[in-house]
């Protein structure tokens, strides 16, 4: 049933929200994931934080109260799926969002969904990251195809994403299956042309109707509800068949067949050279692949070139439909050595290949003059200027040494990696600082620190620091508090407060009408039974020194939680107009570089051979005021400010 409801007001706010179909829009990729979900009339919207996923939440985020979708920053991925999963369960449409890692932190609960089935159409948008662009790694989610009867969904391009998030919906309710759309970086973060629908007039009717035989998979309705996962996964391969997301084009005897944005590329590459009377081109838009697409596929063309990225997943599908049907066609990809098994693909990778196979001129033998882009320098990640990380780090190694293990998590604090800071040794994923730190000193007999953030801590933290405490391990845990979850977009983590950057208030203002309560750090660890917990300030060097040398000493686990707001995010607010900036006198400055072999700041320049502040980036931490040694860093006179 649909209940009626007012969708959005009048005046909307944001473009996505316009009830004008037929309208055509440039899009980020995200956020026509976000359109294609208000046309499907989604009524709940579940994220944690993850690039290249993060601008579906952060919309949806800024629209869900203008358009009566129930929203949430979730503490991690797996409360995001299971929350979204309980959604679906009462009608709602529902939909969570993460990247590709998230989707392994929730495999959890997502393994058993597939099994007790959706009521409202539910969605999971794991964005993929081919090239480990933003990630420690690759991960290619359409296995979840075959591996947990997931339908995935693959779009080539922002109008791609609209259309198939808006179809999904429908298709998770026909099939009782959640499904995943897994767009990868250059389709989250590419903007195109997309034509809008209609946003629907009404919504899915909220009820829940008791049936522990449905909902509860003990062994004995388990094993029915794998017998009834058969046939509608059978019923998702029928209702794909009949669907669009397999496009033809081209009428040639060589076959191509491509999925992901790797369909965009060949696309365009046969559009430049003109071969569509030489090409037939298949789009593989969705999994699982019908087998009918593919029989008359391979039925119409000598031989295929399969273009995708990451793992052999589609060239694998279909060569076991090929011999199923006893089609022997040849097949051209991955496995030939015609493409790369790592990365992401260029066009002017793809059209190598294209003309690899059609046996064309190769683009390096062509008299055309192809320009090539010069050799660019590194540019390795680097805290930001002002970051108070970098003041906890430059401590944490004048007080632990560089003879200490630093065991370090994902997001901002992995930037204490490298020179000058030093200050990471160990990296895996999400909470395995803690575990990890664990893990060398009980073996080693040393102690070591662990490094996390304050969102970092409530997503993975609280277990593993709760297993060092039954351990007793001699481990130093060192969370970075900056009142915000940084490095993913900004999104509020549990100890924000945006009315006064996570000072002494206890709530802060709404997003998207919810209240959002700033969490004691110390409280939660105190509750865990840590009985060393020191509150600092990075920035004052006196307390935190003394709190370092206290913690070095001690036995067990001890923690410090060092509070100061993101200066990125303090400069967006316009509170870092508090500050002073600074600058180097040079009449002072005897050029030992001591700031810069120490600290690192992006800020601090050498300009006509003397070192300089670049009053635009600085934001008056005072640091490297702190690390001088000549009285050389000093306040910019106010009037010049």
């Amino acid at each position: 049933m649909r209940e009626e409801a007012t969708f959005v007001s009048a005046a909307p706010t944001h473009e996505i929200l316009q009830d004008s179909p037929g309208t055509r829009l440039c899009l980020l990729g995200n956020v026509a994931i976000a359109r294609g979900a208000l046309e499907a009339g989604v009524q709940f919207f579940s994220c944690y934080p993850g690039t290249p996923s993060s601008e579906v939440g952060d919309t949806f985020a800024r629209i869900a109260e203008e358009a009566g979708v129930k929203f949430e920053y979730s503490v991690n991925e797996k409360i995001a799926v299971e929350v979204a999963f309980a959604a679906c369960l009462t009608g709602a449409r529902s939909m969570c969002s993460m990247k590709h890692l998230g989707l392994n932190y929730a495999n959890d609960p997502i393994s058993t969904m597939p099994y007790v089935g959706v009521e409202g159409g539910m969605v999971i948008v794991s964005a993929g990251d081919p090239s480990a662009i933003t990630s420690p790694n690759e991960q290619d989610q359409r296995h979840f195809c075959k591996f947990l009867y997931y339908p995935v969904f693959d779009p080539g391009t922002p109008d791609d994403a609209l259309r198939t998030t808006r179809y999904a919906f429908a298709f998770s309710e026909q099939t009782r299956l959640p499904v995943i759309i897994r767009p990868t970086t250059r389709v989250c973060h590419s903007s195109g042309m997309v034509t809008l629908g209609k946003l629907p007039g009404g919504r899915n009717e909220i009820h829940f109707d008791k049936d522990p035989s449905r909902y509860v998979p003990i062994p004995i309705n388990a094993r029915r509800m794998r017998k009834e996962l058969t046939e509608r996964f059978e019923l998702a391969s029928t209702l794909l068949r009949e669907s669009d997301f397999y496009p033809r084009r081209g009428e040639g005897r060589h076959g191509i067949m491509a999925s992901g944005v790797s369909y965009a590329y060949a696309s365009q590459i046969l559009d430049d050279l003109g071969l569509w009377d030489q090409v037939t081109l298949q789009q593989i838009g969705a999994y699982p692949i019908p087998e009918s697409i593919l029989r008359d596929f391979l039925g119409a063309v000598d031989s295929v070139l399969l273009v995708e990225e990451l793992t052999p997943y589609m060239e694998d599908w279909v060569a076991e439909a090929a011999s199923r049907a006893a089609q022997q066609v040849p097949l051209f990809g991955k496995r030939t050595g015609h493409f790369p098994m790592e990365f992401e693909y260029s066009p002017d990778l793809v059209e190598d290949a294209v003309r690899q196979y059609l046996g064309m001129t190769s683009r390096s033998s062509l008299s055309v003059d192809v320009p090539e882009l010069p050799e660019l320098p590194p540019r390795p990640p680097v805290l930001c200027p002002g970051c108070p990380h970098r003041a906890a780090y430059y401590l944490v190694r004048k007080v632990f040494g560089k003879n200490t293990t630093y065991c370090n998590d994902i997001g901002c604090y992995t930037l204490g990696y490298g020179e000058p800071l030093n200050v990471c040794d160990v990296l895996l994923c999400m909470g395995a600082s803690i575990t990890q730190a664990s893990g060398i000193a009980r073996m080693t007999g040393k102690r070591t620190v662990a490094c996390l953030g304050d969102s970092t801590f409530f997503h993975s933290g609280l277990p593993a620091l709760a297993n060092a405490l039954q351990a007793r391990d001699d481990v130093t845990v060192i969370i970075l508090d900056n009142f915000i979850t940084a490095m993913t977009g900004f999104q509020p983590s549990l100890t924000s407060n945006r009315g006064d950057r996570g000072s002494a208030g206890r709530h802060g203002p709404s997003v998207s009408g919810i209240s959002k309560m700033r969490f004691s750090i110390e409280g939660v660890v105190r509750g865990l039974g840590v009985q060393d917990i020191y509150s600092v300030d990075p920035y004052d060097e006196a307390a935190m020194t003394e709190a370092l040398k206290q913690a070095k000493s001690a036995e067990g686990v001890n923690v410090l939680v060092c509070h100061s707001p993101c200066m990125v995010n303090e400069r967006r607010l316009g509170h870092h107009q508090e500050r002073v900036p600074l600058r180097i006198n040079v009449d002072k400055c005897n050029g030992c570089s001591l700031c810069v072999r120490l600290l690192g700041c992006p800020g601090i320049l050498v300009s006509g051979g003397h070192y300089m502040i670049d009053d635009e980036l600085c934001v008056g931490c005072g640091l490297c005021a702190n690390v001088c040694k000549h009285d050389a860093v000093e306040p910019i006179a106010v009037e010049k400010i």
